[in-house]
């Protein structure tokens, strides 16, 4: 099954229109009512306003749910997450120099978590939405020792994964084209099954 994406956020990627109101809004430093609006008008002025940070909220919640729908599946399938510990969101905020409220999230378009394993920590992210390309859909992967010393490189499919790009953050990200949201919805089986196969070649 494809995930749903939340209707205000799909609308907000289909039409050209939405996206302009929201971001102006978003954008906006103060939200100031226009002098030439008209009483009966108001209202409306405020549901934009309601509707623009409906956008950004559902769009961060379905960050998260993308990736529950992906890496905690498979952390799940693989059976990797025995001894597996997560980590807090202040430590994990600290550790990418992030944060995970809706403005961040709707900026930055990446969610990530990460988890220790013995004397290794595991990063596992998605990303909906970056750059310019609204409909793009990537996940993000790194593997190292208690040195950050990076351990994936040689165990990652490079038909899935596009070699590690330090000034991009967050390890390894996956290629272009692996799923893209497409009326609404992200198709999983290939985000699914390139999750499980990264989290395998790890296990051992």
């Amino acid at each position: 099954m494809p995930f749903a994406l939340p209707d205000s956020y799909a609308s907000y990627v289909a039409d050209p229109a939405v996206r302009t109101a929201v971001e102006h809004i978003l954008d906006s430093r103060s939200l100031k009512v226009p002098d030439e609006l008209d009483w009966d008008r108001l209202p409306d002025f405020h549901a934009a306003v309601l509707a623009a940070h409906q956008v950004r909220c559902d769009y961060a919640s379905a960050l998260q749910g993308l990736w529950d729908a992906v890496w905690q599946r498979a952390i799940d399938e693989t059976g990797i997450g025995e001894g597996l510990q997560a980590w807090s969101i202040a430590d994990t905020a600290g550790w990418f120099g992030v944060r995970f409220d809706a403005e961040f999230l709707f900026r930055e378009n990446v969610f990530a978590r990460v988890y220790t394993k013995g004397d290794f920590h595991i990063d596992l992210g998605v990303s909906l939405g970056p750059g310019l390309d609204l409909r793009e859909t990537h996940l993000t992967f790194w593997f190292g020792d208690e040195n950050n010393k990076d351990l994936a490189a040689e165990l990652l499919p490079r038909d899935e994964w596009d070699s590690l790009d330090p000034d991009a953050g967050y390890g390894y990200w996956s290629r272009r084209g692996l799923a893209r949201m497409d009326a609404g919805e992200v198709p999983l089986e290939r985000l699914n099954a390139a999750a499980a196969r990264a989290l395998s070649a790890i296990s051992g």
